[in-house]
């Protein structure tokens, strides 16, 4: 039996079935990306963090649920938050959970497993999400240095308060159209590749990668990775993904919003070459042990169905 045998009219379906799904949440992200920009001051978001250190960095991993952000636009408003005087490890700690822990998201995730757990996935992502996020600020901390992490001289533009050119609401669509072309083609590109992988890959071909933990984790990782999905629409490609196990997926669902090509791009810009490598280093590792332990405890509180 072929491994591979590609069938024209299940690739279209599941293509189509996977952007009709995630699509309205994009959309609704782009909206929401542009309403803050708009609405919501750097300052706003910097009076929000306590003095304390070790709480700031907690706290600020929570702070998606007031202020959420995808990837695609977290990176910047981490720079300004830092240049504004936020500490670098409590701005590195909301980077890289806001993706993940905002209401959109856990939405989104809810829908895409639903019928299977849904709300726990849901609740999976966000507490791995939150344990990466607050190591990861405590390493920046403690080990690399905050005063290490942003680039010398990095160029302030989008550091002045936003201007308006056409009043609110044309605002907010100009920054809503610009996000929603950005995140719908990589939608496109990424629920195009997962329908490929599904509707031409056989359950046999896929069995030697989801039988073994390192290499179903690691597999799906680097998807995570390759596809540059945006957080609001990526649980739908995951769910996709039958033959692979719930920690292999969160795999997916946790590293994709916080280490992937175009974020690697634009680390580059901001942080120091050290610092992008201790974050995306750390954050990776990190991710590959907790879902590679999770064919442990997951079993522990899931149901059958995962």
């Amino acid at each position: 039996m072929n491994a591979f045998s590609f069938n024209l009219s299940d690739f279209v379906f599941v293509w189509w079935a996977l952007l009709y799904e995630a699509m309205p949440f994009v959309v609704l992200g782009a909206l929401l990306s542009g309403i803050l920009e708009v609405a919501v001051s750097r300052e706003a978001i910097a009076r929000l963090f306590p003095r304390s250190r070790l709480v700031g960095i907690g706290l600020s991993a929570c702070l998606g649920l007031i202020f959420p952000m995808c990837e695609c636009g977290i990176v910047p408003v981490a720079r300004r938050l830092v240049r504004k005087g936020v500490p670098a490890a409590c701005a590195v700690s909301y980077m890289l959970a806001s993706p993940v822990i905002n209401p959109l998201v856990i939405l989104s995730t809810a829908v895409a497993f639903r019928g299977r757990g849904s709300w726990a996935v849901a609740g999976l992502r966000v507490g791995l999400a939150y344990l990466v996020a607050v190591a990861v600020g405590l390493v920046v901390w403690k080990w690399l240095g905050e005063e290490n992490v942003l680039l010398e001289g990095n160029a302030s533009e989008g550091d002045h308060a936003h201007v308006r050119s056409g009043g609110f609401l044309a605002d907010v669509l100009v920054h809503a159209a610009t996000d929603f072309l950005v995140i719908g083609s990589t939608l496109v590109f990424g629920a195009g590749l997962a329908a490929l992988i599904n509707s031409g890959l056989s359950r046999s071909a896929m069995e030697p990668f989801v039988s073994n933990p390192w290499t179903a984790v690691g597999s799906m990782s680097v998807l995570a990775v390759a596809l540059n999905l945006c957080s609001e629409a990526d649980a739908f490609v995951a769910a996709s993904f039958y033959a692979f196990p719930l920690a292999a997926k969160l795999a997916f669902l946790v590293l994709g919003p916080m280490v992937d090509i175009k974020l690697l791009a634009m680390y580059a810009t901001v942080f120091r070459p050290r610092a992008v490598t201790v974050i995306m280093g750390t954050t990776t590792l990190l991710v590959v042990l907790l879902c590679v332990s999770g064919y442990l405890w997951i079993p522990l509180i899931g149901s059958a169905a995962w």
